[in-house]
């Protein structure tokens, strides 16, 4: 029997989750480009950032380069840095993938990023500024809006499960960032507060399959 035959008439089914994928490939891919290019893989200097595309004060604004705000939420600070973000998106992805539709997932995705990119600018505007933190925090931003909005579809014990696993991650970046003073806490809560207006404003009106005990929920980084 030719098993290659029936193989190829099978229908191929994409991956529920291909934005998650696709974008944690893009900021994998930009990160080793860098590298390539000969910028350290421990500790890039705010330069080589910039260069590739950092938000920063004097470029962004002053020179109107303002897709640097687009640029720098797909940029990093070494590989711990770009782990740790990569590992939170792949964890919180698949939930609003699932929540908000592909589509939607992407724009919060950007609009946090972006909202994230202005506040950071704004508040420390002569600090390069890079990372998908923002993007990332406005996933969360917009697992706080579908909670609000479903609270009375969603079974509470899903409810209180996946807002207890959002909320320490969200205390435990803010807690982190204040101890270690190199975090920009401004662009995480730029990116928070976006995503939490963009997901309710894109709230899809149904309620969700995930309000099942055994659903995917977003889960704080180790």
């Amino acid at each position: 029997m030719d098993h290659t035959a029936i193989t190829k008439r099978l229908p191929r089914t994409p991956s529920p989750y291909a934005v998650t994928y696709a974008l944690i490939a893009i900021n994998v891919l930009v990160f080793a480009a860098m590298v390539a290019s000969g910028v350290s893989f421990t500790e890039p200097t705010a330069l080589d950032v910039a260069n590739w595309g950092g938000d920063f004060g004097p470029l962004t604004v002053g020179a109107h380069q303002w897709w640097r705000l687009l640029t720098s939420c797909f940029l990093h600070f070494g590989i711990i840095h770009i782990g740790f973000n990569m590992y939170v998106l792949f964890q919180i992805g698949p939930f609003i993938e699932m929540a908000f539709g592909r589509t939607r997932y992407l724009l919060i995705y950007f609009f946090a990023g972006l909202g994230g990119s202005l506040v950071s600018v704004w508040v420390h505007p002569m600090v390069v500024g890079a990372g998908a933190s923002g993007a990332i925090f406005g996933l969360y931003g917009a697992v706080f809006g579908f909670l609000l909005r479903n609270r009375r579809s969603l079974d509470p014990a899903v409810t209180k499960s996946i807002a207890k696993s959002a909320g320490i991650f969200v205390l435990y970046n803010v807690v982190y960032g204040s101890i270690t003073r190199t975090t920009d806490l401004s662009a995480h809560f730029g990116g928070l507060v976006t995503g939490f207006v963009v997901g309710m404003l894109l709230i899809r009106p149904r309620a969700m399959a995930l309000a099942q005990p055994n659903s995917t929920s977003p889960t704080r980084p180790a």
